[in-house]
């Protein structure tokens, strides 16, 4: 059952950083470049609102899956790699609550309404959210292999 654990707990870190990657390193810049904000703005929308759906069952898996490999080994058993993780991925979960129910919430709304620069500077402040994120799930990964 512990390697199950693991399995799922991986992949649901790869679904959430691979999800991230996706969207900051090819959709987003071809988004910028081909289309204007009355095209672009609903798309990435729309994309992140189905990647988000991901993102909370991933959070949900990587939750329950670490909880219960902590549960079975104890918090003294584990290496400091895994306590660093624990905390990073913590800090991940609530930017990504406070990015999902305020500047995501509003950006919906403003597209709602086409009301452009106020999408654009939602978009503006989720942007910065999602590469600290990124960065975050990087640094959780590495303290895992590189921190014992």
């Amino acid at each position: 059952m512990h390697d199950l654990f693991k399995l799922v707990h991986v992949a649901a870190a790869v679904i959430w950083l691979g999800g991230m990657a996706f969207v900051l390193l090819a959709l987003r810049p071809v988004a910028i470049a081909q289309l204007q904000p009355p095209a672009r703005l609903p798309l990435l929308t729309a994309v992140m609102g189905r990647f988000f759906v991901t993102v909370w069952l991933s959070m949900a898996a990587l939750l329950g899956t670490g909880g219960a490999i902590l549960a079975a080994t104890g918090m003294k058993g584990v290496p400091a790699g895994v306590h660093l993780m624990l905390a990073i991925g913590l800090l991940m979960m609530a930017i990504f609550a406070w990015l999902y129910f305020m500047p995501f919430r509003h950006l919906k709304a403003a597209v709602a309404r086409s009301e452009w620069p106020a999408a654009g500077q939602q978009m503006g402040r989720i942007h910065p959210l999602v590469v600290l994120n990124f960065c975050l799930g990087w640094l959780a990964v590495a303290a895992v292999y590189l921190v014992r």
